[in-house]
């Protein structure tokens, strides 16, 4: 198939998605916003993950969608210390390598309140997960934007050349627990395919 998986969000569905709590937690709901049924993520002071069990070669499968939307950024974002390693939406890829679940290699596409587009950190909590600012800034604040990521480019680019891991997991989060701050985000149509998404 040319669409290997698909989240529309017209229900957040217990079978496909599980929420792992990091430290409180933030509120995950499907809402009806911009006549579309949607993920609204609503931290305040907390954060937790939720988590899909999908299993892909990214040879196969190396391109990454979905529609994205903040309304709310993270006072204090700094994604290089703990103390401010927070972001409003963020979409997590993780990899099949060596390590407890937290140990494997991810990458963690973010839209961040204050790093340019491009910027490629080591996460400040795990040097195998690695941030890549997708999103930047206030511009689009309240709107709707889509994301399409290679993931076999995007893994050479953090982790170096070699064989390219599977997939085993899709995470989606919004997070406050360090900075002690509040944030709103929205997320929408999460694709995994063969080739780019068609543009709306």
């Amino acid at each position: 198939p040319a669409v290997f998986w698909m989240e529309s969000f017209d229900e957040l569905r217990n079978d496909r998605w599980r929420e792992v709590e990091v430290r409180r937690r933030t509120e995950y709901a499907v809402v009806d916003l911009d006549g579309r049924r949607c993920l609204r993520a609503h931290s305040a002071n907390g954060a937790s993950i939720l988590l899909s069990p999908v299993r892909f070669d990214p040879e196969a499968f190396e391109w990454l969608s979905w529609d994205w939307r903040v309304d709310r950024f993270v006072e204090g974002e700094d994604l290089r210390r703990k103390p401010g390693s927070d972001a409003s939406a963020r979409v997590y890829v993780y990899f099949d390598t060596r390590g407890l679940p937290w140990q494997k290699r991810s990458l963690d596409y973010v839209w961040s309140a204050s790093q340019p587009v491009g910027t490629i950190l080591k996460s400040a909590f795990s040097s195998n997960s690695k941030i890549i600012v997708v999103e930047s800034g206030a511009a689009s604040l309240g709107r709707w934007r889509t994301v399409q990521r290679n993931l076999e480019a995007d893994y050479e680019r953090c982790f170096g050349k070699g064989p390219l891991p599977n997939v085993i997991a899709i995470g989606i989060m919004t997070d406050t627990d360090n900075t002690g701050g509040e944030a709103l985000a929205y997320f929408d149509d999460l694709r995994i395919s063969r080739l780019p998404a068609p543009s709306r």
